[in-house]
């Protein structure tokens, strides 16, 4: 299900990586990047590179069959009425949190044609000198469907496919709880670990382990702030659970007990087995 024009606002790594997929796939005649650093130059992203004062940015979004907004949550949650009203098309996100965004336009007269999207995907470093057009290949692609028009939930699973990712379909506050556990607790553990090693100035002895564990610390400011104050109950409540098991693991051990550690490996090796749920 190809489009006349796509248009993408935020074009770092992922808009840019979308841009890059959309093209490699054809999926649009023309490709709107507006951004606030627009890069012109790479033409391969876009066709057209806007500023977002930029007079012009109406009337593409006028022309726009599908938009796709790639800026932190908050700034998305600012964004979303203004590209509804604006637009005749389908509006769809690649926001890390979704029941924030879903309650912004609850009572918009076209919260119809939004399709709240998740990519899982990304790279350690962000901007769209760092784009791929595979950067969604076999990747996951989480939609929350809520109470979008089925065209709009086709055409932005059209979209996703197209970019090789696979679609899977998820309730706005089961995407959050899920997110949190998967993604946003993990990055406060890896920088946790990762600033405890520095203060205790155990470095020299890290090795590849370590240096995996902690990939991902120190995430952007930009993006992370957004995430914790949209998603602050469940990432709080996961490192809470999170939290209790640990110490559970280190009282044992601390009274020279190794068995519950060994029975928390044990556990693990399982769940790396079982099969996921499917979305």
């Amino acid at each position: 299900m190809a489009v006349t024009q796509l248009t993408i606002i935020g074009a770092g790594l992922i808009g840019g990586s979308i841009g890059l997929g959309a093209r490699a796939a054809r999926f649009a005649e023309r490709i709107v990047a507006i951004d606030l650093s627009p890069d012109e130059a790479r033409r391969d992203v876009a066709d057209l590179w806007l500023q977002p004062s930029d007079p012009r940015v109406e009337g593409e979004l006028g022309r726009s069959d599908l938009v796709v907004l790639c800026t932190p949550v908050r700034r998305i949650a600012e964004q979303l009425p203004y590209v509804l009203e604006r637009t005749g098309g389908v509006v769809t996100d690649a926001g890390s949190t979704k029941a924030a965004l879903t309650k912004v336009v609850a009572n918009h007269p076209r919260a119809a044609a939004y399709v709240p999207g998740h990519p899982m995907a990304g790279a350690p470093t962000g901007g769209v000198e760092h784009a791929v057009s595979d950067l969604f290949q076999g990747r996951r692609w989480l939609l929350v469907p809520g109470h979008a028009e089925a065209e709009a939930v086709a055409l932005v699973t059209s979209f996703v496919t197209a970019l090789g990712a696979t679609v899977s379909f998820i309730d706005a506050d089961e995407h959050d709880r899920s997110v949190a556990l998967t993604s946003h607790v993990p990055q406060v553990v890896a920088s946790a670990l990762s600033v405890l090693v520095h203060d205790e100035a155990a470095s020299g002895a890290a090795g590849p382990g370590f240096a995996s564990t902690t990939r991902v610390a120190g995430g952007a400011d930009a993006m992370w702030r957004d995430i914790f104050t949209t998603n602050a109950a469940h990432v709080g409540r996961g490192l809470e659970m999170l939290g209790a098991r640990l110490s559970e693991v280190g009282r044992a051990l601390s009274s020279g007990n190794p068995d519950v550690a060994l029975e928390l490996l044990e556990r693990a090796r399982r769940a790396k087995t079982d099969k996921p749920n499917s979305g």
